[in-house]
Protein backbone atom coordinates (compact mmCIF):
# COMPACT_ATOMS: atom_id res chain seq x y z
CA UNK A 1 0.00 0.00 0.00
CA UNK A 2 2.74 2.34 0.63
CA UNK A 3 4.45 1.70 -2.52
CA UNK A 4 1.17 2.76 -4.32
CA UNK A 5 0.59 5.67 -2.56
CA UNK A 6 3.83 6.88 -3.10
CA UNK A 7 3.48 6.06 -7.40
CA UNK A 8 -0.27 7.70 -6.90
CA UNK A 9 2.01 10.75 -5.43
CA UNK A 10 4.49 10.77 -8.00
CA UNK A 11 2.60 10.65 -10.66
CA UNK A 12 -0.41 13.30 -9.48
CA UNK A 13 2.51 15.89 -8.84
CA UNK A 14 3.98 15.07 -12.51
CA UNK A 15 0.11 15.95 -13.81
CA UNK A 16 -0.19 19.00 -11.55
CA UNK A 17 3.21 20.16 -12.93
CA UNK A 18 1.99 19.37 -16.42
CA UNK A 19 -1.28 21.17 -15.35
CA UNK A 20 0.86 24.38 -14.03
CA UNK A 21 2.65 24.57 -17.55
CA UNK A 22 -0.25 24.21 -19.62
CA UNK A 23 -1.70 27.00 -17.81
CA UNK A 24 1.10 29.24 -17.95
CA UNK A 25 1.73 29.01 -21.29
CA UNK A 26 -2.07 30.19 -21.61
CA UNK A 27 -1.23 32.87 -19.66
CA UNK A 28 1.51 34.12 -20.91
CA UNK A 29 -0.21 33.58 -24.83
CA UNK A 30 -2.87 35.94 -22.79
CA UNK A 31 -0.51 37.93 -21.46
CA UNK A 32 0.19 41.57 -23.36
CA UNK A 33 2.28 41.33 -26.41
CA UNK A 34 5.34 43.13 -26.92
CA UNK A 35 5.19 46.26 -28.64
CA UNK A 36 7.65 47.70 -31.48
CA UNK A 37 7.51 50.70 -33.51
CA UNK A 38 7.79 51.08 -36.91
CA UNK A 39 7.31 54.68 -38.98
CA UNK A 40 6.56 55.37 -42.12
CA UNK A 41 7.29 57.79 -44.76
CA UNK A 42 3.92 59.00 -46.71
CA UNK A 43 3.20 61.55 -49.18
CA UNK A 44 -0.32 62.77 -49.19
CA UNK A 45 0.09 66.21 -49.88
CA UNK A 46 3.30 66.21 -52.19
CA UNK A 47 3.94 65.09 -55.95
CA UNK A 48 2.65 61.35 -55.07
CA UNK A 49 -0.25 61.79 -53.46
CA UNK A 50 -2.78 60.66 -55.93
CA UNK A 51 -1.01 56.81 -55.53
CA UNK A 52 -0.73 57.57 -51.68
CA UNK A 53 -3.89 55.70 -50.37
CA UNK A 54 -2.33 52.81 -52.23
CA UNK A 55 1.24 53.26 -51.37
CA UNK A 56 0.14 53.07 -47.46
CA UNK A 57 -2.50 50.78 -48.28
CA UNK A 58 0.11 48.22 -48.76
CA UNK A 59 2.19 49.07 -45.53
CA UNK A 60 -0.65 49.20 -43.56
CA UNK A 61 -2.72 45.61 -44.65
CA UNK A 62 0.60 43.75 -44.64
CA UNK A 63 0.86 45.06 -41.46
CA UNK A 64 -2.26 44.56 -39.55
CA UNK A 65 -2.34 40.77 -41.20
CA UNK A 66 1.22 39.71 -39.78
CA UNK A 67 -0.31 41.05 -36.32
CA UNK A 68 -3.00 39.32 -36.73
CA UNK A 69 -1.37 36.26 -37.76
CA UNK A 70 2.45 35.72 -36.69
CA UNK A 71 2.69 38.45 -34.33
CA UNK A 72 -0.05 37.10 -32.35
CA UNK A 73 2.43 33.73 -32.50
CA UNK A 74 5.28 35.35 -30.83
CA UNK A 75 3.52 37.74 -28.94
CA UNK A 76 4.95 40.89 -30.33
CA UNK A 77 2.72 43.86 -31.61
CA UNK A 78 3.91 46.26 -34.48
CA UNK A 79 2.61 49.82 -33.77
CA UNK A 80 2.89 52.16 -37.00
CA UNK A 81 3.38 56.30 -36.96
CA UNK A 82 2.90 57.29 -40.36
CA UNK A 83 4.57 60.86 -41.34
CA UNK A 84 3.67 62.95 -44.23
CA UNK A 85 7.41 63.87 -45.44
CA UNK A 86 6.14 65.69 -48.73
CA UNK A 87 8.39 63.28 -50.52
CA UNK A 88 10.81 66.27 -49.41
CA UNK A 89 14.12 65.87 -48.23
CA UNK A 90 13.84 69.14 -45.70
CA UNK A 91 10.78 67.89 -43.73
CA UNK A 92 12.43 64.47 -43.39
CA UNK A 93 15.90 66.28 -41.66
CA UNK A 94 13.81 68.32 -39.99
CA UNK A 95 11.26 65.62 -38.39
CA UNK A 96 13.62 62.99 -38.27
CA UNK A 97 15.56 64.04 -35.02
CA UNK A 98 11.67 63.88 -32.93
CA UNK A 99 11.35 60.18 -34.55
CA UNK A 100 14.27 58.53 -33.25
CA UNK A 101 13.91 60.56 -29.96
CA UNK A 102 9.74 60.11 -29.31
CA UNK A 103 9.52 56.84 -31.19
CA UNK A 104 12.49 54.96 -31.69
CA UNK A 105 11.56 53.01 -34.21
CA UNK A 106 13.33 49.08 -34.80
CA UNK A 107 13.07 50.08 -38.25
CA UNK A 108 11.80 53.08 -41.03
CA UNK A 109 9.48 52.39 -44.08
CA UNK A 110 10.89 55.05 -46.09
CA UNK A 111 9.57 55.81 -50.03
CA UNK A 112 12.42 57.29 -52.37
CA UNK A 113 15.15 59.53 -53.18
CA UNK A 114 14.82 62.01 -50.20
CA UNK A 115 14.91 59.55 -47.53
CA UNK A 116 17.98 58.51 -48.62
CA UNK A 117 19.94 62.40 -49.46
CA UNK A 118 18.44 63.04 -45.62
CA UNK A 119 18.92 59.91 -43.82
CA UNK A 120 21.70 58.08 -45.28
CA UNK A 121 24.38 58.97 -43.02
CA UNK A 122 22.42 59.56 -40.22
CA UNK A 123 21.08 55.80 -39.96
CA UNK A 124 24.00 54.21 -38.90
CA UNK A 125 24.59 56.89 -36.26
CA UNK A 126 20.97 56.41 -35.02
CA UNK A 127 21.31 52.47 -35.46
CA UNK A 128 18.00 52.65 -37.41
CA UNK A 129 17.78 50.73 -40.69
CA UNK A 130 15.90 51.83 -43.16
CA UNK A 131 14.05 49.89 -45.98
CA UNK A 132 12.48 51.91 -49.16
CA UNK A 133 9.87 51.20 -51.57
CA UNK A 134 10.75 52.73 -54.54
CA UNK A 135 14.31 51.31 -56.26
CA UNK A 136 17.54 52.76 -55.46
CA UNK A 137 19.38 55.49 -56.96
CA UNK A 138 23.44 55.78 -57.79
CA UNK A 139 24.23 58.20 -55.15
CA UNK A 140 22.82 55.76 -52.56
CA UNK A 141 24.82 53.00 -54.33
CA UNK A 142 27.47 52.96 -51.03
CA UNK A 143 28.77 50.06 -49.14
CA UNK A 144 28.13 49.36 -45.58
CA UNK A 145 24.84 51.38 -45.47
CA UNK A 146 22.15 50.83 -43.13
CA UNK A 147 20.22 52.32 -46.10
CA UNK A 148 18.40 49.36 -48.15
CA UNK A 149 16.05 48.66 -51.15
CA UNK A 150 14.64 45.21 -52.10
CA UNK A 151 15.01 46.32 -55.83
CA UNK A 152 18.41 47.97 -57.89
CA UNK A 153 18.49 51.60 -58.95
CA UNK A 154 15.68 52.48 -61.68
CA UNK A 155 18.50 52.61 -64.34
CA UNK A 156 18.80 48.91 -63.67
CA UNK A 157 15.17 48.32 -64.24
CA UNK A 158 14.82 50.39 -66.93
CA UNK A 159 17.92 48.67 -68.32
CA UNK A 160 16.04 45.09 -68.55
CA UNK A 161 12.92 46.41 -70.84
CA UNK A 162 15.22 48.41 -72.71
CA UNK A 163 17.46 45.06 -73.55
CA UNK A 164 13.90 43.28 -74.08
CA UNK A 165 13.03 46.36 -76.67
CA UNK A 166 16.65 45.98 -78.59
CA UNK A 167 15.94 41.99 -78.62
CA UNK A 168 12.50 43.40 -80.68
CA UNK A 169 14.09 45.52 -83.26
CA UNK A 170 13.46 44.51 -86.66
CA UNK A 171 16.94 44.90 -87.60
CA UNK A 172 20.43 44.89 -85.71
CA UNK A 173 20.99 48.67 -84.53
CA UNK A 174 21.01 50.32 -81.01
CA UNK A 175 17.81 50.97 -79.44
CA UNK A 176 17.33 54.67 -79.28
CA UNK A 177 16.01 55.94 -75.85
CA UNK A 178 14.83 59.57 -75.50
CA UNK A 179 14.05 60.70 -71.46
CA UNK A 180 11.49 63.20 -69.99
CA UNK A 181 12.57 64.29 -66.02
CA UNK A 182 13.52 67.63 -63.96
CA UNK A 183 16.72 68.11 -63.56
CA UNK A 184 18.38 69.09 -60.28
CA UNK A 185 15.93 66.31 -58.36
CA UNK A 186 18.38 64.03 -57.13
CA UNK A 187 16.68 60.87 -57.83
CA UNK A 188 15.14 62.10 -61.51
CA UNK A 189 18.48 63.04 -62.30
CA UNK A 190 20.02 59.98 -61.57
CA UNK A 191 17.84 57.68 -63.01
CA UNK A 192 18.28 59.24 -66.61
CA UNK A 193 22.13 59.05 -65.90
CA UNK A 194 22.24 55.55 -65.00
CA UNK A 195 20.38 55.03 -68.45
CA UNK A 196 23.57 57.40 -69.84
CA UNK A 197 26.11 54.90 -68.37
CA UNK A 198 23.97 51.77 -69.94
CA UNK A 199 24.62 53.68 -73.33
CA UNK A 200 28.31 54.42 -73.01
CA UNK A 201 28.82 50.19 -71.64
CA UNK A 202 27.14 49.06 -74.89
CA UNK A 203 27.19 51.93 -77.48
CA UNK A 204 26.33 49.13 -80.45
CA UNK A 205 23.69 47.98 -78.19
CA UNK A 206 22.14 51.40 -77.24
CA UNK A 207 22.05 55.04 -78.27
CA UNK A 208 20.59 57.98 -76.15
CA UNK A 209 19.12 60.83 -78.68
CA UNK A 210 17.58 63.54 -76.06
CA UNK A 211 17.28 64.20 -72.88
CA UNK A 212 13.84 66.85 -71.94
CA UNK A 213 14.34 68.43 -68.13
CA UNK A 214 10.64 69.91 -67.26
CA UNK A 215 9.19 71.52 -64.52
CA UNK A 216 8.03 69.23 -61.57
CA UNK A 217 4.53 70.15 -62.91
CA UNK A 218 4.09 71.24 -66.11
CA UNK A 219 1.05 72.71 -68.42
CA UNK A 220 2.45 71.39 -71.72
CA UNK A 221 5.86 69.75 -72.84
CA UNK A 222 5.28 69.50 -76.48
CA UNK A 223 8.50 71.67 -77.15
CA UNK A 224 10.65 69.76 -75.14
CA UNK A 225 9.56 66.40 -76.09
CA UNK A 226 9.14 67.13 -80.12
CA UNK A 227 13.07 67.84 -79.98
CA UNK A 228 13.30 64.37 -78.95
CA UNK A 229 11.12 62.82 -81.04
CA UNK A 230 13.01 64.64 -84.10
CA UNK A 231 15.79 61.85 -83.33
CA UNK A 232 13.42 59.22 -83.58
CA UNK A 233 13.40 57.48 -80.76
CA UNK A 234 12.18 54.05 -79.85
CA UNK A 235 11.21 54.53 -76.76
CA UNK A 236 11.09 57.28 -74.01
CA UNK A 237 11.95 57.09 -70.42
CA UNK A 238 9.53 58.92 -67.63
CA UNK A 239 10.08 57.66 -64.30
CA UNK A 240 9.59 60.27 -62.55
CA UNK A 241 5.58 61.01 -61.70
CA UNK A 242 2.34 60.59 -63.07
CA UNK A 243 2.28 64.15 -64.18
CA UNK A 244 5.24 63.91 -66.58
CA UNK A 245 4.13 60.57 -67.91
CA UNK A 246 0.71 61.93 -68.70
CA UNK A 247 1.95 65.41 -70.01
CA UNK A 248 4.61 63.24 -72.22
CA UNK A 249 1.80 61.04 -73.88
CA UNK A 250 -0.40 64.02 -74.24
CA UNK A 251 2.59 65.95 -75.95
CA UNK A 252 2.89 62.65 -78.61
CA UNK A 253 -0.44 62.82 -79.38
CA UNK A 254 0.03 66.62 -80.41
CA UNK A 255 3.04 66.09 -82.27
CA UNK A 256 1.13 62.71 -84.27
CA UNK A 257 4.34 60.86 -82.81
CA UNK A 258 3.76 56.71 -82.11
CA UNK A 259 6.41 56.29 -79.55
CA UNK A 260 6.16 54.27 -76.45
CA UNK A 261 6.96 55.56 -72.81
CA UNK A 262 8.94 53.67 -70.15
CA UNK A 263 7.67 54.15 -67.06
CA UNK A 264 8.52 52.80 -63.47
CA UNK A 265 5.78 51.15 -60.59
CA UNK A 266 4.79 54.14 -58.68
CA UNK A 267 4.00 56.22 -61.96
CA UNK A 268 2.97 53.38 -63.96
CA UNK A 269 0.79 51.77 -66.17
CA UNK A 270 -1.69 50.59 -63.65
CA UNK A 271 -1.60 54.31 -62.12
CA UNK A 272 -1.80 55.93 -65.96
CA UNK A 273 -5.02 53.96 -66.70
CA UNK A 274 -6.85 56.16 -63.77
CA UNK A 275 -6.58 59.45 -66.03
CA UNK A 276 -5.72 58.00 -69.25
CA UNK A 277 -7.50 55.47 -71.41
CA UNK A 278 -5.45 51.84 -72.94
CA UNK A 279 -5.79 54.24 -76.41
CA UNK A 280 -3.70 56.22 -74.86
CA UNK A 281 -1.72 54.03 -73.73
CA UNK A 282 -1.40 51.34 -76.10
CA UNK A 283 2.50 49.88 -76.28
CA UNK A 284 3.95 51.59 -73.41
CA UNK A 285 5.46 50.34 -70.31
CA UNK A 286 6.18 50.09 -66.79
CA UNK A 287 9.00 48.00 -65.33
CA UNK A 288 9.97 46.95 -61.91
CA UNK A 289 11.97 44.27 -59.97
CA UNK A 290 8.77 43.01 -58.22
CA UNK A 291 5.49 40.89 -59.51
CA UNK A 292 3.31 42.29 -61.68
CA UNK A 293 0.23 42.92 -59.46
CA UNK A 294 -1.68 40.91 -62.32
CA UNK A 295 0.15 37.64 -61.43
CA UNK A 296 -2.00 34.48 -60.76
CA UNK A 297 -1.53 32.99 -57.40
CA UNK A 298 -0.01 36.35 -55.65
CA UNK A 299 -0.80 35.58 -51.55
CA UNK A 300 -0.09 39.42 -50.90
CA UNK A 301 -3.33 39.84 -53.07
CA UNK A 302 -5.90 38.53 -50.50
CA UNK A 303 -4.06 39.70 -47.61
CA UNK A 304 -4.26 42.75 -48.86
CA UNK A 305 -8.19 42.73 -49.91
CA UNK A 306 -8.69 41.51 -46.45
CA UNK A 307 -6.58 43.59 -44.38
CA UNK A 308 -6.35 47.18 -46.18
CA UNK A 309 -8.28 49.53 -44.59
CA UNK A 310 -8.09 52.71 -47.17
CA UNK A 311 -9.53 53.64 -50.28
CA UNK A 312 -6.44 52.15 -52.47
CA UNK A 313 -7.08 49.85 -55.20
CA UNK A 314 -4.49 47.10 -55.37
CA UNK A 315 -2.23 47.58 -57.95
CA UNK A 316 1.62 47.97 -59.07
CA UNK A 317 2.06 50.61 -56.57
CA UNK A 318 0.26 48.68 -53.61
CA UNK A 319 2.64 45.69 -54.67
CA UNK A 320 5.73 47.52 -54.04
CA UNK A 321 4.78 48.98 -50.73
CA UNK A 322 3.38 45.59 -49.70
CA UNK A 323 7.03 43.76 -50.94
CA UNK A 324 8.94 46.66 -48.64
CA UNK A 325 6.96 46.22 -45.39
CA UNK A 326 6.43 42.22 -46.34
CA UNK A 327 10.34 42.22 -45.98
CA UNK A 328 10.56 44.67 -42.82
CA UNK A 329 8.20 41.71 -41.41
CA UNK A 330 10.42 38.57 -41.93
CA UNK A 331 13.63 41.06 -40.54
CA UNK A 332 11.47 41.63 -37.69
CA UNK A 333 10.89 37.69 -37.04
CA UNK A 334 14.56 36.42 -37.86
CA UNK A 335 15.49 39.20 -35.34
CA UNK A 336 13.51 37.37 -32.68
CA UNK A 337 14.29 34.22 -33.62
CA UNK A 338 18.54 35.67 -32.64
CA UNK A 339 17.87 37.97 -29.52
CA UNK A 340 14.21 37.10 -28.27
CA UNK A 341 11.16 38.53 -28.82
CA UNK A 342 11.74 41.19 -25.86
CA UNK A 343 15.13 42.30 -26.88
CA UNK A 344 14.60 43.90 -30.51
CA UNK A 345 16.14 46.67 -31.48
CA UNK A 346 17.81 48.59 -34.29
CA UNK A 347 21.00 46.74 -34.18
CA UNK A 348 19.46 43.24 -34.28
CA UNK A 349 17.22 44.19 -37.08
CA UNK A 350 20.63 45.70 -39.37
CA UNK A 351 21.92 41.88 -38.34
CA UNK A 352 18.91 40.09 -39.85
CA UNK A 353 18.90 41.87 -42.75
CA UNK A 354 22.55 40.56 -43.24
CA UNK A 355 22.21 37.28 -41.89
CA UNK A 356 21.42 35.68 -44.93
CA UNK A 357 18.73 35.24 -47.91
CA UNK A 358 15.06 35.92 -47.96
CA UNK A 359 13.16 32.97 -49.88
CA UNK A 360 10.78 33.82 -52.38
CA UNK A 361 8.21 31.88 -50.44
CA UNK A 362 8.68 34.15 -47.30
CA UNK A 363 7.99 36.91 -49.41
CA UNK A 364 3.94 36.50 -50.65
CA UNK A 365 5.21 35.99 -54.02
CA UNK A 366 6.09 39.79 -54.10
CA UNK A 367 10.09 39.16 -54.72
CA UNK A 368 12.86 36.39 -56.01
CA UNK A 369 14.63 35.29 -53.52
CA UNK A 370 17.25 38.17 -52.49
CA UNK A 371 20.39 38.50 -50.43
CA UNK A 372 22.01 41.79 -48.93
CA UNK A 373 26.21 42.28 -48.36
CA UNK A 374 27.85 45.06 -47.06
CA UNK A 375 29.23 46.28 -50.79
CA UNK A 376 26.17 47.64 -51.90
CA UNK A 377 22.41 48.85 -50.58
CA UNK A 378 20.59 46.40 -52.94
CA UNK A 379 20.43 43.29 -53.90
CA UNK A 380 23.36 42.49 -56.66
CA UNK A 381 24.37 39.35 -58.71
CA UNK A 382 22.26 38.69 -61.98
CA UNK A 383 19.63 41.10 -61.51
CA UNK A 384 16.38 40.17 -63.53
CA UNK A 385 12.76 42.71 -64.13
CA UNK A 386 9.04 42.02 -64.72
CA UNK A 387 7.03 44.63 -66.91
CA UNK A 388 3.60 45.45 -67.58
CA UNK A 389 2.11 46.55 -71.60
CA UNK A 390 -0.85 47.94 -73.04
CA UNK A 391 -1.39 45.43 -76.30
CA UNK A 392 -4.40 45.68 -78.09
CA UNK A 393 -6.27 47.73 -75.16
CA UNK A 394 -5.33 45.21 -72.37
CA UNK A 395 -2.91 45.64 -69.81
CA UNK A 396 -1.04 41.97 -69.97
CA UNK A 397 2.35 41.59 -68.74
CA UNK A 398 5.22 41.36 -70.87
CA UNK A 399 6.99 37.86 -70.33
CA UNK A 400 6.03 35.08 -67.67
CA UNK A 401 9.55 35.16 -66.55
CA UNK A 402 12.18 37.77 -65.74
CA UNK A 403 13.91 39.72 -67.73
CA UNK A 404 17.62 39.56 -67.90
CA UNK A 405 19.21 43.03 -66.80
CA UNK A 406 22.50 43.80 -68.43
CA UNK A 407 25.63 44.55 -66.15
CA UNK A 408 25.72 48.59 -65.37
CA UNK A 409 29.19 50.01 -63.42
CA UNK A 410 28.34 52.04 -60.73
CA UNK A 411 28.26 55.98 -62.06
Amino acid sequence: MKRYVETLFHKTGRIAATAGLALGLAAAAQAEPVNYTITIATDFTGPFANVMDSWHGGQTAMINWWNDTRGKELGVNIDYKAYDMRYDASVIAKTWPSIVSGDEPIIHLGMGSPDLVSLMNRLPQDKIPMINGTAMIGPAWTPNGWHFSARPTYSHEFSGVFEYLRRQLPEDRPLRIGAVTTMGVAGYEDQVNGVVKLTETYPDKFEMVGIASVPRQPVSITGEVQRIVRRKPDAILVGTTTTHAVATIHALQELGADVPIVTSSHNGLTELTKMLSMKDLEGSYSAFSLAPYLEEGLDARAIYEEYNTSDGPWGQTAVQSAAQTVLAMRVLERAIEEVGAENVDGQAMYDAIMAGPFDKSQLLGLLPTIEFSKKAPFPTGELKVKALTVKDGELISVSDDWLPVPSIPKW
